[in-house]
């Protein structure tokens, strides 16, 4: 950590110098002439301001090439890059929202810029999209990117797949990012989603910018920032199964072009999916709160630094509403019977820091993050989910269990973008620390025989302590062969080193607990090489043909101490490689009223991590165990054909089949390969119709969608499948310039479907038929 901060130093030092600037008026009128009040922002610098009366001027801007958005309710947004060696005035015409798609950014590369341009299979959702999709949380993502799918056991902990790619344990396979702040493993992360300016789905590995764990894609996800533009939104939401969900944001200059204040906040609630018959009560009900607070202060010669603080704390009382029994599960929907009953407490923590510097030579960014995640049962959760008392979870130890803490820093120099250089340039280095001090037990009850248990009445203490620490390095570049071709490459090194110390326990009343495996530990390091290698061929400026290749890699490391005896812990194992091949298509029509993107890839993966559930504790055991290959392809379509109506689409194939997989039933090993991966649909397919139209001056609007998942299975031996199904949303209201009421609806034909199931055959449904009413105001 010294040695980052210490070349932070020395950076800093390096840019402390003059420069010249130039000034920049952006006009924009509407095709009838009018003048038309927007945001005009300059891309990876810290210049966002409001015109007046459709004009807006810059000052004192360094020479160089500059990436302009233009931004304005009611219209499409434009991005126009320009070369600033003078006083420039730009003169912007706006086309209606409702005949023309918006021009979009994306940070892929981890700079902004044109996604309309970009090389690489990805799917971007603006702020409206995400309302108009009515995107609450990361798991409504599933279906709308093609190959990606997501989905939980009713703790809000999301399996993630993309293209066969499958997260199947703590590691990560699909990253999740936050502001540029990667959300480390699955505790940490935040499911809720508010107050968000745009998301980014990355499909296929991103080792080179986004390193571990990143093997099958990125999430990227980014929140609004505060600047000179005051802003503000409230939204309140009513809905089946006391469904209530309120939100708020405000973002405001605190001083006028220098220090900014962004403030957001959500509550969420409602009764629960499941019925308890046991407690003849609502079973998952839940609870959720998040805030974030930013801040944002611009210094002299192109510097800024930004404070983010987020916080999240979730209360579900019945966070597996899980069905042991298939036929009973789809017999009587939505109903169990468990006798062990707590309340799941979730808090997480996320805080960073980030300065920046836009120069006409090059551009700085450093990031360091802290995140913080406590998470426990108050009581004992069942653990056979049953209404038998056989076994049962307990980890409520206190402050100094079951906390995960993870510190990052990642330092970023990029070229700045400049038309007339034929090399554009990032290098960077990266930093990690992580720490996971998990202590549970493994109560098991007075019908401790059914399953086969000598003994009832005690418990097995399992504590395992984690300490994990890396660095890493990267390069990218991209040169422009000749204004139709370019070749671009990076790499990236990564080295990990991870201990884990562990400690078993019997514990029996009156007579006390008793030590079954002392305090011992284990450690292990690895270095991952990500390469990455790609060719963009330039039709004209509206269409172009890319060729990838780019490798990822999950994380390696030792299994924990389990209750299984015959289960060896600090087994270390290997990292899982990804090695993915692409060719696409993208492109749009002068008129921007249709745009597609058409891609094929090939994936292998190398050193396969097979996780295995051991029971009754839950505990994930990992082992490398094979070799699977997926084949697919992916369709993203849209189309304005009359004005006020858009039609999209996004599907995708995948044939993921493991060529070499080693299993356990019954203690005894067998041969599964030939079978297909888990968690991961055969398609995707969403589609959806939008149709905006005027209503005496305001806005009406109606949406259809169709969201349908492909064949998966949920288990290795391929046993435990959901066969194809398709879920209907609407939402349908009138906007005006400041308010809006709308009603929507989500799978209103009440469809029945596995959405998640341990390889031990307990099940969880999908939500059922909600529908709902929502009320919201913007400044």
């Amino acid at each position: 950590m010294r040695i980052l901060f210490g070349f932070v130093l020395l950076l800093v030092s390096l840019f402390s110098q003059a420069q010249t600037g130039f000034k920049l008026e952006v006009q924009t009128r509407s095709e009838q002439g009018n003048e038309v009040e927007s945001t005009i922002e300059l891309l990876n610098t810290n210049f966002s301001l409001n015109s007046e009366k459709g004009k807006i001027v810059f000052n004192q801007l360094p020479a160089g090439t500059y990436t302009v958005y233009i931004r304005a309710e009611g219209f499409a947004s434009q991005i126009q890059t320009i070369r600033i060696e003078k006083d420039i005035v730009l003169s912007v015409v706006l086309k209606s929202s409702q005949l023309q798609l918006d021009d979009i950014v994306v940070t892929s590369d981890k700079k902004e810029e044109n996604g309309n341009r970009s090389s690489s299979s990805i799917t971007i959702l603006q702020a409206k999209e995400i309302r108009d999709y009515r995107i609450w949380e990361i798991k409504n993502l599933s279906g709308i990117s093609p190959n990606l799918s997501l989905a939980h056991s009713g703790d809000n902990r999301n399996v993630a797949s993309i293209r066969g790619i499958a997260t199947t344990s703590y590691e990560q396979s699909i990253a999740t990012y936050i502001d540029g702040v990667s959300q480390f493993n699955l505790d940490t992360y935040l499911p809720q989603l508010n107050d968000i300016e745009r998301i980014e789905i990355l499909r296929g590995p991103q080792g080179t910018f986004y390193g571990r764990n990143a093997m099958g894609g990125v999430l990227n996800i980014i929140t609004k920032k505060p600047s000179n533009v005051v802003s503000g939104s409230a939204d309140v939401q009513i809905g089946s199964y006391g469904q209530k969900r309120a939100t708020a944001s405000f973002k405001a200059p605190l001083i006028q072009n220098k220090l900014f204040l962004g403030i957001s906040a959500l509550w969420d609630k409602r009764d629960g999916y499941y019925y308890n018959e046991f407690i003849q009560s609502k079973f998952d009900k839940q609870e959720q709160k998040s805030f974030g607070l930013q801040l944002k202060y611009l210094m002299n010669k192109g510097w800024s630094v930004s404070a983010d603080v987020k916080g999240y704390q979730g209360k579900n009382n019945g966070a597996f509403p899980l069905v042991n029994d298939l036929t009973s599960l789809f017999e009587n929907p939505y109903r169990l019977s468990q006798n062990a009953t707590t309340t799941m407490n979730d808090a997480t923590g996320n805080a960073s820091l980030v300065v920046r510097h836009k120069g006409n030579k090059m551009d700085f960014t450093f990031q360091t993050a802290r995140q913080h995640n406590k998470r426990f049962y108050t009581n004992q959760i069942d653990g056979d989910f049953s209404l038998a008392d056989v076994v049962s979870i307990f980890n409520n130890y206190g402050k100094d269990y079951n906390t995960v803490k993870a510190w990052t820093q990642e330092v970023r120099l990029s070229s700045a973008p400049d038309d007339k250089k034929k090399i554009q340039w990032n290098v960077g280095g990266y930093q990690f620390i992580q720490e996971s001090p998990n202590k549970q037990a493994t109560v098991f009850g007075e019908d401790a025989g059914l399953f086969g248990i000598p003994d009832k009445n005690f418990s097995l203490i399992s504590t395992n302590i984690a300490k994990n620490n890396g660095i890493a390095g990267y390069g990218h570049l991209t040169y422009t062969i000749n204004p139709k071709v370019s070749f671009n490459a990076g790499l990236r090194l990564d080295y990990e080193k991870r201990k884990l110390s562990i400690k078993g326990e019997y514990e029996k009343q009156p007579f006390g607990i008793f030590t079954t495996q002392p305090d011992t530990s284990g450690s292990t390091s690895y270095t991952a090489f990500s390469p990455k290698m790609g060719l963009v061929y330039q039709f004209d400026t509206q269409s172009r043909f890319y060729l990838n290749y780019s490798r990822g890699f999950r994380s390696g490391g030792l299994t924990g101490l389990a209750s299984d005896p015959s289960q060896i812990p600090l087994y270390a194992f290997l990292p899982e490689y990804s090695n993915m091949f692409e060719a696409g298509i993208k492109g749009e029509n002068s008129s921007k009223t249709f745009r597609y993107g058409f891609v094929l890839f090939l994936n292998t993966v190398q050193n396969i991590q097979a996780p295995r559930l051991i029971l009754p504790d839950a505990i994930t055991v990992i082992s490398n165990a094979g070799r699977l290959d997926a084949v697919g392809a992916e369709l993203e379509l849209a189309y304005k054909p009359v004005k006020g109506l858009q039609l999209n689409y996004a599907g995708g194939f995948t044939d993921a089949q493991f060529k070499r997989l080693e299993g356990i039933d019954n203690g005894s090993q067998i041969d599964l390969s030939g079978n297909k991966q888990i968690f991961t649909p055969a398609s995707t397919h969403f589609i959806s119709g939008q149709y905006d139209f005027n209503l005496n001056k305001h806005i009406g609007m109606i949406r259809i969608e169709y969201n349908r998942s492909g064949l998966q299975y949920f288990d290795y031996a391929n046993k435990i499948s959901q066969a194809a199904y398709g879920l209907i949303n609407v939402r349908a209201g009138v906007r005006t310039q400041h308010i809006e009421v709308f009603v929507w609806g989500r799978n209103l034909s009440n469809k029945k479907y596995i959405d998640y199931a341990y390889d031990f055959g307990a099940a969880h449904l999908g939500e059922p038929r909600t529908i709902g009413l929502g009320f919201g105001y913007r400044l």
